[in-house]
Formats: C-alpha cells, structure tokens, sequence
C-alpha cells in the first residue's frame, strides 16, 4: 500500500524523451536534479506533517495514536504498526511516472474496480510505508472508528482534513517547485534547441 501526490506537466514526456534521445547522461543528471530541487522541498515539507507529539508510555516512540506502535494496522501482515522515523523515510519523490490508460479490472472475488487514465507526472511525492499511507488517507472516502478515533485525540478536525501529508505539502510548496521545475525544463529546452541547430547545419 502506498499513497501519492504529484505535479503534472503537460508535454514534458515527449521533451524528456526527446532528450533522452539526444544525451542519456544528461536525462539522469536532469532526474537528479529535479530530485535534489523541488524533490527535497516536497519530502521536506511533507515529513514535517508527520505527528511527533503523541508518545506510547510503553516504548517512548511517537504516534498519531498510542495504540498505533503495539501491532500491525492490517490483520496478518507484519511491518504495519507506526513507527514514526520509517514514516517519515518512506517519504520519497519518483521522477516520471508514465501515463496510464483507463482500464478495469476484476478481481479473483468478482469484484470489478474502474480506474480512471492518468496523465505522465513529471514528480511524484509518494508515501511508501503501510502504516504512513492509512494514517494519511483515513477518511478520504468518510469516516470509521479509526479515523474517530483520530479526531478525538486532535489528529486534526475531521475526516475531510486527508490527506494529511502529502497533499498539504505539496499545495504548501507549489510556488517553489513549480519555479525549479520551468528552470529546469527551460534548460532541457535550450540543450535540444541546440541540437536541432546543429543538425539542421550539418
């Protein structure tokens, strides 16, 4: 289980291709640098967001409820209790994401799920650990025990408030990335431009 926000750039797919094409080293360097740039803001700014306050009196470590850190937050599967600095760490970027068609899909209980097209993202800010992700989305879809159970203890208002991570600090640091990431497409743009000159000379 994971959960994800990201930015999208309309024809960046097509330009990074191209550049691709062009200088293989240079699509890395690019990677790295969007990923060092606006990548560091987003993981920043989301960490931040990650409770540190509430304390279990059984082990000292933090969690958005004490009962988070005793066992797994999904039934027979090890690794889901809270344990805040694996929240925190399993807060990445991901650097081109390729679009997705709209497609169905039926499970082996005959469940049938829609998932809708998804255009290419340019970055995403992606939460990698279980327990980060249900903690970040609990009540995206409405309400529950557990996300009552957040509320009562002043996690935050209400179930409306998810994602509680990942969405604020993106919307928190639009600004910023988008900047770094018209700069550095900017500059992708000016290496193929010349390019072209060049071949349109030779």
């Amino acid at each position: 289980m994971s959960a994800a926000a990201s930015v999208e750039i309309y024809g960046i797919q097509e330009t990074l291709k191209a550049l691709n094409d062009h200088d293989r080293l240079l699509r890395r360097q690019i990677t790295k640098d969007i990923q060092g740039g606006a990548g560091k803001k987003l993981v920043t700014a989301a960490r931040e967001l990650i409770p540190t306050t509430k304390t279990n009196p059984k082990n000292g470590r933090p969690a958005p409820l004490t009962g988070m850190t005793r066992g797994s937050l999904i039934g027979g599967r090890e690794g889901t209790a809270w344990d805040t600095d694996r929240v925190k760490q399993s807060i990445v970027t991901v650097v081109g994401v390729r679009a997705r068609n709209e497609r169905t899909v039926t499970f082996s209980n005959g469940n049938v799920a829609n998932f809708k097209a998804t255009p290419y993202q340019l970055l995403v800010l992606r939460q990698k650990d279980a327990a980060g992700a249900i903690w970040d989305h609990s009540g995206i879809r409405g309400g529950g025990q557990f996300v009552a159970n957040l509320v009562a203890e002043g996690d935050h208002v209400g179930p409306s408030d998810a994602p509680r991570a990942l969405r604020p600090a993106a919307e928190a640091t639009v600004p910023a990335v988008e900047q770094e990431l018209v700069a550095i497409i900017g500059r992708v743009n000016e290496i193929l431009n010349r390019n072209m000159i060049v071949k349109a000379r030779d």
